[in-house]
């Protein structure tokens, strides 16, 4: 059964059970004996989208941006052989180009660009390695949850369980459903590069056959991470390859991939939210797959042509890679104002202590499944059945038809993409699980605001450590304002709250909220001492509070 969306206030959450459901061994676990035809078949059919362009123009836009990539990079020697290759085929490609086209065939070219960007992009499938990581995640997590609880490993307290700082609510049942009447396309909120790795074991634990994913070429570069993702599905994604080919690879090869029947995992917001807050728009690119293989599937006459769009918001009370991703955002919108640190999340140091942190907290991370939608944005029924807007059963396949036939309408398929994104937008911030360590940042960052009213964001960010500071009862009384509007639009289900919300004793959520908010960072993002409450990191105050805006709260 599904776990109660709230537990008794202050308790650990209990392990996760879920209703055993069939949900078969996954399409996946054939990926290595399709793989080759899979690439050819993204070969052929990025030819065939790539027609009516010049290969010259198309060859020479990607010399130009991969030579100017190539020029940024500074391989290590994990990266080393990647790079030399990359450099190889470039170098190949401009001399190509540099000699008539009776002498060399730019269509092979383009075929020889391709062939290297497949091989890159797709991923492997082992399932000797699947089955040791299913095991060996939990029993290392294990071990640091239970060395974290008691801050030191003490044999005879080993009787933490991973699942218990794991929360996992919503659609379960429904979404198990689904992955056995057609492949399910799940679109997670982004906040962490360890986002992946939870994913993964998320649906372990709801008993759904393994998915594939797309991850950040970035995560290749480390050999441990390389090897195991590189054969659990994860195919590469390197969002620095901007030009035509390669985007359109990428989008063929995650078209076939569903088309297969596998299971996939997008983060429509193409990256991890750099401002910590939830997505207010996503990237149509890969997300248009999911309505080109469901055409093609209903062309074809596919047994399960249908592909569900499921939503999924994680919530962390910190964030790994926060200092940095704030910093980010802040140096693009302040024009430069701000530096750019180094992001911990390739430091297997640093994501070794954010686990440990996780599992000192009393509530580490809320999951919720959020309610499937077909490629339009329709939500399904458990029998993957399309439901209007009136409550009715539509049949989805007639969007899809122009006179009669499955055939392509770009304008048409952008707009229907579009909306898709948009609803899911809108899921995102309805499934939202608000936490003590959002509200408390949200409501002293908007408190000490309302000090400065003719500051703008960015002079406000700079005040003085002697100027962030509010007297600790007139903050709590101006957190329980927030509070009961927060909670107004719970009761709304605009948002969900996390059970340590689930009190009218302001004190005691608000001490959760800074609590959770300290266990991590190194500057203190709140801090009570001598009757006042302060700031010691007004930009990680900024990334915590975001994860609450766009709900309208700001205004008192």
């Amino acid at each position: 059964m599904q776990p109660s969306d709230f537990h008794e206030f202050g308790k650990s959450h209990p392990i996760i059970r879920f209703e055993k459901v069939p949900t078969g061994d996954g399409a996946i676990l054939r990926l290595d004996q399709v793989r080759q035809r899979i690439q050819a078949d993204v070969v052929r059919q990025t030819l065939i989208s790539l027609q009516g362009q010049s290969p010259d123009n198309l060859l020479g836009e990607a010399l130009y941006s991969e030579r100017a990539r190539l020029r940024r990079e500074k391989p290590t020697i994990f990266t080393r052989g990647r790079y030399n290759r990359d450099r190889a085929i470039w170098s190949e490609i401009q001399a190509g180009l540099l000699k008539p086209v009776a002498l060399v065939d730019r269509n092979q070219l383009v075929r020889k660009v391709l062939k290297h960007y497949v091989e890159e992009i797709t991923g492997r499938f082992s399932q000797r390695v699947y089955n040791f990581t299913t095991n060996a995640i939990p029993f290392g997590m294990n071990y640091l949850l239970n060395a974290a609880t008691v801050n030191h490993l003490v044999p005879w307290k080993l009787n933490q369980s991973l699942q218990s700082r794991l929360q996992i609510l919503g659609e379960i049942p429904h979404l198990q459903r689904l992955s056995q009447k057609g492949t399910v396309l799940m679109v997670p909120t982004h906040q962490s590069n360890i986002d992946s790795i939870l994913i993964g074991y998320i649906i372990y634990l709801m008993q759904l056959p393994p998915f594939a994913y797309g991850a950040g070429l970035n995560l290749f570069s480390n050999p441990v991470l390389s090897f195991f993702m590189g054969n659990l599905g994860a195919y590469t994604v390197d969002r620095k390859k901007n030009n035509a080919i390669y985007k359109e690879t990428l989008k063929n090869y995650s078209t076939r991939m569903l088309r297969e029947g596998i299971h996939s995992i997008f983060f429509p917001g193409g990256g991890r939210s750099r401002s910590g807050a939830i997505e207010t728009k996503v990237k149509l690119g890969l997300l248009g797959t999911g309505l080109e293989a469901m055409r093609l599937n209903l062309k074809e006459n596919v047994e399960k042509p249908n592909i569900y769009v499921v939503p999924l918001v994680m919530s962390y009370h910190f964030v790994l890679e926060a200092s940095s991703l704030i910093e980010d955002y802040l140096l693009e919108a302040g024009k430069g104002r701000y530096l750019l640190h180094g992001d911990p999340s390739n430091q297997f140091s640093k994501v070794l202590n954010f686990f440990w942190q996780v599992f000192s907290a009393n509530n580490g991370i809320t999951v919720r499944v959020g309610k499937p939608m077909d490629i339009f944005g329709n939500f399904v029924d458990e029998d993957g059945r399309s439901i209007g807007p009136n409550g009715t059963t539509i049949d989805p396949k007639r969007w899809l038809m122009t006179r009669g036939e499955f055939h392509a309408d770009p304008q048409r398929d952008h707009e229907y993409t579009r909306e898709l994104g948009s609803k899911i937008v809108e899921r995102f911030h309805r499934e939202n699980t608000a936490m003590t360590s959002h509200l408390v940042a949200f409501a002293f960052f908007e408190t000490l605001r309302s000090n400065y009213p003719d500051a703008d964001l960015f002079k406000f960010l700079r005040i003085s450590l002697a100027q962030r500071s509010i007297p600790y009862d007139n903050f709590l009384r101006s957190a329980e304002i927030y509070h009961q509007k927060l909670m107004k639009l719970a009761d709304q289900g605009k948002i969900f709250v996390s059970d340590w919300l689930m009190t009218t004793d302001t004190k005691k959520w608000v001490e959760d909220g800074i609590k959770n908010l300290g266990i991590f960072h190194g500057n203190a993002v709140l801090r009570v001492n001598d009757g006042e409450i302060y700031t010691e990191d007004m930009n990680l105050l900024y990334y915590y509070r975001n994860r609450l805006a766009g709900y309208g709260l700001e205004s008192r």
